[in-house]
């Protein structure tokens, strides 16, 4: 039987110039590949541009803030309680309207991490980046 706890302070953490800030509070060696889950906190104007996952669904709750989702062809402004599921191979980006938080789930756990973990040690996304993140974690951005 597997438990951990993760106590404020104490999740895997990254920041960046940006302004967005993001806590790894579940990995998915802690669920046996089951579920990442990733906290949150975006500044006005921070998010992800438009992409797919293509093995993993892509799950957001808003906390607090408004934040601008495009899901396919449509978009739509989520606020405190609302929560968009986005499966693989569907287009999505989001964008924070205000200050926000949101919590970022995703299953199965794993790819996302690692795909994070570069994403956030990047000044700039290049091609040759894209490319890569494609093959290694099946995430393309477009």
């Amino acid at each position: 039987m597997r438990y951990k706890i993760i106590r404020k302070g104490e999740a895997e953490a990254y920041s960046q110039r940006s302004g967005e800030n993001i806590a790894f509070l579940a990995t998915g060696s802690d669920t046996d590949g089951k579920v990442s889950i990733f906290d949150s906190i975006l500044t006005k104007g921070n998010g992800a541009p438009l992409h797919y996952h293509e093995i993993d669904d892509e799950i957001f709750y808003t906390i607090s803030g408004q934040v601008e989702f495009t899901i396919n062809n449509e978009t739509l402004t989520t606020t405190e309680g609302d929560l968009v599921i986005a499966g693989p191979q569907v287009l999505r980006s989001f964008k924070a309207l205000t200050d926000s938080h949101i919590l970022v789930i995703n299953a199965p756990g794993g790819p996302s991490e690692g795909f994070l973990r570069e994403v956030l040690s990047l000044n700039k996304i290049s091609e040759a980046d894209k490319k890569r993140f494609a093959e290694k974690y099946k995430i393309h951005i477009l």
